[in-house]
């Protein structure tokens, strides 16, 4: 059972509401109805009951959140007991899967090249977590998507780049002529995930605003390579955030030419205030100045 979703809890109980809860850990609203569902699962009875337009805790919720905070806390508090002197020749980047892979080879080059001494350490979790990791002093920096709301004056954050989703399909797909959402009514889709923000979400809010069902997801994967792999080898539909994502593989898989563009997002730095700043946001600027077009 992951102990951030008890942590959740215990915010639902203690603010009232998903939005205020949201707030209070510093994610999205999604992350906290994602770990709630998640949660959910691992009980027989009701975790929270719907009183109108709020989730209201159950009796259970309240004695799980008063029993299992003290134990969640205790947990995540082994990390920071354990943290070594920082190494000025490592360099430890917590970011969301889609960005390891388009950030990392920047990364790489930027710090590990001018000194053969040097080293980086890269870890991937959802942005929620990520900058949990950064105020325990457990990364140096953190690239992800800002969460809504997120504000900390302990952190010193940039954006880097913009992110452009498309739906992807593979070659000679039976949809790939499809010129609006509409006419991918019924197609079978893939997603990384679960994620409490990227392109799952963005997908479904441009369903969402047009009044359209949410598109069915056949298949969640761990990671964007094995979702690559499998848009190549099969019917599946998937949104991509950015083409360097594609690799080597993108002259087997083509954007959908759709007349709806999907919502964008940015992408961002974090680093803690007085720290050091030890990765340069000008190296992504002078890379991602038109990130469509990479």
């Amino acid at each position: 059972m992951y102990l951030r979703y008890l942590q959740y809890l215990h915010a639902i109980v203690e603010k009232g509401s998903f939005a205020l809860a949201a707030k209070a850990c510093g994610v999205s609203q999604p992350a906290i109805s994602h770990g709630m569902k998640a949660l959910q699962a691992h009980f027989a009875q009701p975790l929270l009951v719907r009183e109108g337009r709020r989730h209201v805790p159950t009796d259970l919720a309240r004695a799980v959140a008063a029993q299992a905070l003290p134990l969640a806390q205790g947990v995540e508090a082994l990390p920071r007991a354990s943290v070594a002197a920082p190494d000025r020749h490592r360099l430890r980047v917590g970011l969301t899967s889609s960005a390891a892979l388009v950030c990392g080879p920047l990364l790489y080059a930027s710090w590990c090249l001018p000194n053969a001494r040097r080293s980086l350490e890269m870890a991937t979790a959802d942005e929620g977590s990520l900058l949990e990791g950064l105020m325990q002093r457990r990364f140096d920096a953190v690239i992800a998507p800002k969460p809504r709301k997120f504000a900390h004056p302990d952190v010193v954050e940039r954006p880097l780049y913009e992110l452009h989703p498309q739906v992807y399909a593979r070659k000679g797909h039976p949809m790939a002529q499809a010129r609006s959402l509409a006419q991918l009514q019924g197609a079978a889709w893939a997603c990384v995930g679960p994620s409490v923000s990227g392109p799952v979400d963005v997908l479904t809010e441009a369903h969402r605003v047009r009044r359209m069902p949410a598109p069915p997801m056949s298949v969640r994967c761990a990671d964007f390579a094995s979702m690559l792999n499998l848009v190549i080898q099969s019917d599946l539909l998937a949104v991509f955030p950015h083409p360097a994502l594609l690799g080597t593989a993108a002259e087997l898989v083509a954007p959908l030419r759709l007349t709806e563009s999907l919502p964008l997002y940015e992408m961002w730095l974090f680093q803690l205030k007085g720290a050091k700043l030890r990765v340069d946001p000008e190296v992504f600027a002078k890379r991602f100045v038109n990130p469509g077009e990479s």
